[in-house]
């Protein structure tokens, strides 16, 4: 066996073992949303699971805002400079994004609360949780991101347990106390993180104080910008999905929708964003060390995502037919099918973009998502308004894959150069 073929393998059995790890953090919200979806048809009408719906994607394109393209500026920064150099963009980072998460909880809250004022939105009691919400979800992200770079997954595990523990108590303690199903989800979301946050904070070993450090600031945004609009365009794609089945579709549509939507989480949540959380854990590494194998790696793991389509598509039947009484699985099969499809190929996304982590710029991705979400305006929107949803379903499951192709495309040229420009100069 050659040394490459040799190098090759044990590099995907430490990929398996990271993607394990990170699976292994997944498996207590796998958990936790499993035991939401079973408690919720007790609780929740088709009406409730599409407001679910939509303001989920809401909370994530706001908060994806919010977070202004830190996260990939901090991960640059402790490349560069390394791991023992990282406690004062770690400080930073956690200061910068408490402040922009508290702004995007009122910037979620208040449009749905006049929606309500003019009887078009229901849950309300949900808005006032917002902030703390989104600024534990934004600190949980960096010290998320701060254990994936330094290769702590399995700490990473042991916080997924203890945070999924402590959501549990709460979520429980207030449904006993009489308070409304997605008020208790919400709070005891908010303030399960918060409370892991403050852990972290207390053994991070960062400097106390709150100075800022605004070079490494400058240098995030700079990088991070259209790695930032790229995600928020991909992320409006999916809210205007889910608002144009609740306000331009019957409620019984949107009802089937919302329930989709809770169907095709688990797979999500253990699958595909452990593989992206894997693939973000050693791409750096593969691109400083061995680039001429990077496409073998990303077709590799793209296969893998391929095989989650079908297992998700099994986990959605077999939790529709034990839950979901009401409803058979061939009325939400459509949805099930467009909603895996687009979470497939955002998965795809992040094993073919490998050009744009190369280059340090997000530029490419940005205009094909950009792309993607005006043809999603376009259609979906005239779709819903002039034909009828299951068009609607077929192209929003389908365009995602056009940014699939337009961006590995992208990363195969700018690959090439950079292994041209590597034998130039060896």
């Amino acid at each position: 066996m050659s040394f490459a073929v040799k190098g090759f393998k044990e590099e995907k059995l430490f990929f398996l073992r990271s993607w394990k790890f990170f699976s292994i953090a997944a498996i207590p919200g796998f958990l936790s949303n499993f035991w939401v979806i079973f408690r919720s048809p007790n609780y929740l009408e088709g009406g409730d699971f599409i407001e679910w719906a939509v303001l989920s994607s809401t909370l994530v394109l706001i908060s994806c805002f919010s977070q202004v393209g830190i996260k990939p500026g901090y991960m640059q920064e402790v490349t560069d400079l390394g791991l023992s150099q990282r406690s004062k963009a770690l400080k930073t980072s956690l200061i910068v994004l408490a402040l922009t998460g508290g702004l995007a909880g009122i910037i979620v809250m208040v449009p749905f609360y006049i929606l309500s004022m003019y009887e078009e939105w229901n849950n309300t009691s949900v808005l006032f949780v917002m902030p703390l919400l989104c600024i534990s979800t934004n600190l949980y992200v960096i010290f998320q991101t701060d254990l994936r770079i330094n290769k702590m997954a399995d700490v990473l595990a042991n916080m997924a347990i203890v945070q999924t523990v402590i959501f549990f108590l709460f979520f429980e303690t207030f449904l006993f106390a009489g308070l409304d199903f997605l008020l208790s989800f919400y709070t005891g979301t908010a303030l399960s993180l918060t409370t892991i946050c403050i852990f972290l904070w207390s053994k991070s070993n960062i400097h106390s104080g709150l100075s800022i450090d605004y070079t490494f600031v400058r240098r995030a945004l700079k990088m991070g910008s259209f790695f930032l609009a790229s995600l928020l365009c991909r992320y409006a794609s999916d809210a205007i999905v889910m608002g144009g089945f609740k306000w331009l579709s019957s409620d019984t549509i949107g009802g089937l929708l919302g329930i989709s939507v809770k169907l095709s989480e688990p797979i999500v949540l253990l699958y595909f964003t452990a593989i992206q959380m894997a693939w973000g854990s050693h791409v750096y590494s593969w691109i400083k060390e061995e680039p001429k194998k990077l496409l073998s790696y990303s077709n590799w793991v793209s296969t893998l995502l391929i095989i989650g389509f079908f297992i998700g598509l099994g986990i959605c039947f077999f939790i529709c037919s034990t839950l979901f009484n009401s409803v058979s699985f061939t009325q939400v099969l459509p949805f099930v099918l467009m909603l895996l499809s687009r979470a497939t190929a955002f998965a795809f996304l992040t094993t073919v973009g490998f050009g744009q982590t190369i280059k340090r710029s997000y530029k490419s991705g940005f205009k094909f998502n950009l792309f993607e979400l005006l043809l999603t305006v376009c259609l979906t929107l005239l779709c819903l308004q002039y034909s009828n949803w299951i068009v609607a379903t077929v192209i929003c499951g389908l365009l995602p894959w056009l940014t699939v192709f337009l961006l590995r495309t992208d990363s195969l040229r700018v690959l090439k150069k950079t292994l041209h420009n590597h034998i130039k100069y060896s």
